[in-house]
């Protein structure tokens, strides 16, 4: 099997989250990833509301940036003391691996599910081969 170029990059990926979650562990990992989701969200919701406030398109982006670093900021704290207090440590670094293991198959079936670009990936088009249709 030839690999193409985004299957380096989705390896490579695949690898940095695993490394990541092994050193970050457990609750560091599953804190980046909430709150990346918890800041796209508030993004995604400010920027219609941003409107009213003012026409000026750079000072709508950089209040909904700073929106969004904050909840960015208040999630990563607030959920990784909270599960930093459950696991200990060869435990978090363990679950770490996995999560990052998961992030990656689910990065791979989002992009394999969305049936975008498929022609650039051999992994991804084997991956959508076995997954179930939707």
């Amino acid at each position: 099997m030839d690999l193409l170029v985004a299957d380096y990059v989705c390896i490579a990926v695949a690898v940095l989250f695993c490394v990541l979650g092994v050193f970050r562990g457990f609750s560091g990992s599953l804190a980046f990833f909430v709150a990346c989701g918890a800041a796209g969200t508030a993004a995604l919701f400010l920027w219609p509301h941003t409107l009213t406030v003012t026409g000026v398109l750079w000072l709508r982006g950089v209040g909904v940036a700073l929106a969004a670093l904050l909840m960015f900021g208040i999630v990563r704290i607030t959920v990784k003391k909270t599960v930093k207090k459950l696991l200990d440590q060869p435990a978090d670094s363990l679950f770490g691996l996995v999560l990052g293991v998961v992030i990656s198959a689910l990065l791979l079936a989002g992009w394999a599910y969305s049936g975008i670009y498929l022609e650039y990936s051999v992994l991804v088009r084997q991956f959508a081969a076995v997954l179930p249709a939707v």
